[in-house]
């Protein structure tokens, strides 16, 4: 189990958003929850669409093929 220990009055931030390739009609809403401690910065969502037409069925295939920082 793991425990998150955020700073207080932590506020969830919108990040980035990822739109799919052009033409891509088999879409999927991937969204990534990011903190950094070091950084003293709020956590933030990150927003990813997949085409699941070029993507493998698990999480870590739209991970790889996105080339998403863990």
């Amino acid at each position: 189990m793991v425990e998150f220990a955020l700073p207080k009055n932590s506020k969830l931030t919108k990040g980035k958003e990822f739109p799919a390739p052009k033409g891509a009609t088999n879409l999927k809403r991937f969204e990534v929850y990011r903190w950094n401690p070091d950084t003293g910065e709020n956590p933030r969502i990150d927003i990813f669409q997949i085409d699941l037409d070029s993507c493998g069925p698990m999480v870590l295939d739209a991970v790889l093929k996105n080339n998403i920082e863990v």
